[in-house]
């Protein structure tokens, strides 16, 4: 579901650490998500039925798509996984719109890049964006809904070098 964005005023990237646990997080909710497919891989794996590599097969294809489906359709129109949400984060185009499934499948790309090089990208970039998000043209704020929600406060400048046109 898509949902209206704050003003560009509003955004906020400064939210390095928050992405790291973010990433720990979804990496972990994930491996919990994909744990019980690869369980079952195993069981089929242990019979004697002579369905070994079929039942490899599938749970690998469903592991891939589990996978597929929380790093990349999950985040599509709300521009959150459930580690984003939970660190009221989100991901938004740099044109304010929505995130869309081919920015999703940019990200997820090249996050198998950015590891180590992404976090020093996100040091290092006006608009804190790790490789995936330079180009699939996204930006990671913090979700002022959430904070709002859960009392928090606030803050509605972007970095001094970040350009406001942007």
């Amino acid at each position: 579901m898509a949902t209206a964005l704050p003003s560009r005023d509003a955004w906020d990237t400064e939210v390095v650490g928050r992405r790291v646990v973010q990433y720990v997080l979804d990496v972990l909710i994930s491996a919990l998500i994909v744990l019980p497919l690869t369980l079952l891989v195993g069981i089929g794996a242990n019979s004697d039925s002579g369905t070994t590599a079929w039942a490899v097969l599938a749970g690998l294809l469903c592991g891939l798509l589990t996978l597929f489906w929380y790093w990349v359709l999950r985040p599509v129109g709300t521009g959150q996984t459930w580690g984003m949400r939970l660190l009221g984060l989100r991901v938004v185009r740099a044109d304010r719109s929505p995130l869309t499934t081919r920015d999703a499948v940019a990200r997820l790309l090249l996050l198998v890049v950015d590891g180590l090089v992404g976090l020093i990208a996100m040091r290092l970039s006006a608009r804190r964006q790790r490789l995936g998000d330079v180009v699939a043209g996204t930006l990671v704020v913090r979700d002022r809904r959430v904070l709002r929600a859960r009392g928090g406060v606030v803050r509605a400048t972007l970095p001094r070098d970040c350009p406001r046109g942007v």
